[in-house]
């Protein structure tokens, strides 16, 4: 323990005593928080659409009307030619068009069927499949409004008996559906991944490089102190970035904290210690800084964000894609954060998550120590 304490005193030394790696430790986690918070967003607002209207009448204002108002849709191009239309499409001038038939008025006053075209860009199908969401819910909306119109012009009354099916959604956790508190839980496990696993990738190929791994190699100090002390010394740091980044998601970007601080300090620490081991296992075998730190962006940076269910869904994934994903700690700290964030959730809850990401972590710490060898 005295042998481990001191490479931890030593190694933490180093880092204090330079402070312009200590600036970029500390500065890059909120960067990336900044980046990524503002940065991504699932939220469609401000929809640029494009207006055909041939029938020029009041129920094809209305249901202009009903888009701008939404909230969704800005209305920002009007036309009476359809090759406008997909010309504003082709040049991004809009978004979305829609295209009202000139029957369209008298069709909806005398209760006829009738149909309005919605013209999407396909090129971004996350945004098509979601405008063409909030377009079929809208003109449902005036649909029905319009068809009970009709049927009360007509006599026939629209009681309880006769009312259709009426949907009463209840969303839990993120009531108001904001991207941000998705996102930003998430951010935290992209953020610790990345740079505790970047400032322990250069630590034992810094020793080869400044002629000092011969001293350890010839002190009595074992591969397994020499692993746990230079961990030791980078997980007070990554504490450090831990608290920084839960008090901006909290203060700055508003995300609520309905869980345990103390379970998501306990997690937090296991998926570190899983982090710092990959770093740790890059540095360990790697030749030079330069080659652990290209390593090491490409066994955490990537596999993070794209295997890890931050953006998409783990589900959506092919099976043989979906098996790499096991061995990335953060998928099971990407569930835990927003469990613990936005839903409240205890330890037997996250169990299921917490077991595994203990298990990469023994596992990267235990290979980095077989992985350094005491010999020049």
């Amino acid at each position: 323990m005295r042998r481990t304490w001191a490479l931890m005193r030593k190694e933490f030394l180093h880092i204090i005593r330079d402070p312009r790696s200590l600036f970029t430790a500390l500065f890059n986690p909120l960067l990336m928080l900044f980046l990524y918070g503002y940065g991504i967003s699932t939220d469609i607002s401000h929809v640029r659409l494009g207006v055909l209207d041939w029938s020029h009448s009041q129920q094809g204002k209305d249901l202009v009307q009903a888009f701008t108002s939404s909230g969704y849709f800005v209305e920002s191009f009007h036309t009476d030619r359809y090759e406008d239309l997909g010309k504003a499409l082709d040049d991004r001038t809009i978004q979305v068009g829609i295209a009202i038939p000139a029957s369209f008025g008298t069709n909806i006053v005398s209760g006829k069927p009738d149909s309005v075209q919605v013209i999407l860009d396909g090129s971004d199908p996350n945004t098509a499949n979601s405008v063409s969401g909030y377009a079929s819910t809208i003109i449902g909306n005036y649909s029905n409004k319009h068809l009970q119109a009709h049927l009360s012009r007509r006599g026939i009354a629209i009681g309880s008996g006769g009312q259709p099916l009426e949907v009463r959604p209840r969303i839990w956790y993120n009531e108001d559906l904001l991207s941000i508190f998705f996102v930003v839980p998430g951010v935290i496990a992209i953020v610790l991944m990345t740079t505790t696993a970047t400032l322990t990738a250069g630590t034992i190929t810094r020793e080869r490089e400044r002629g000092s791994i011969e001293q350890i190699v010839a002190s009595p100090v074992t591969a397994a102190e020499l692993m746990l002390g230079k961990t030791a010394a980078y997980v007070g740091l990554a504490f450090v970035n831990v608290a920084l980044v839960v008090i901006v998601a909290e203060l700055l970007f508003g995300v609520p904290m309905r869980g345990s601080y103390l379970l998501l300090t306990l997690c937090s620490l296991i998926f570190i210690a899983s982090s710092l081991g990959l770093g740790l296992l890059a540095s360990a075998g790697a030749a030079s800084q330069r080659s652990a730190m290209t390593t090491v962006m490409l066994v955490t940076a990537l596999p993070s964000i794209i295997l890890s269910g931050f953006v998409f869904p783990i589900s959506s994934m092919p099976p043989t894609v979906q098996l790499f994903t096991y061995v990335v700690p953060a998928r099971y700290f990407m569930v835990i954060s927003r469990g613990i964030f936005l839903k409240g959730a205890g330890f037997m809850d996250l169990w299921p998550e917490i077991w595994p990401m203990t298990l990469l972590a023994v596992l990267f710490l235990g290979a980095s120590i077989r992985t350094f060898k005491k010999r020049i």
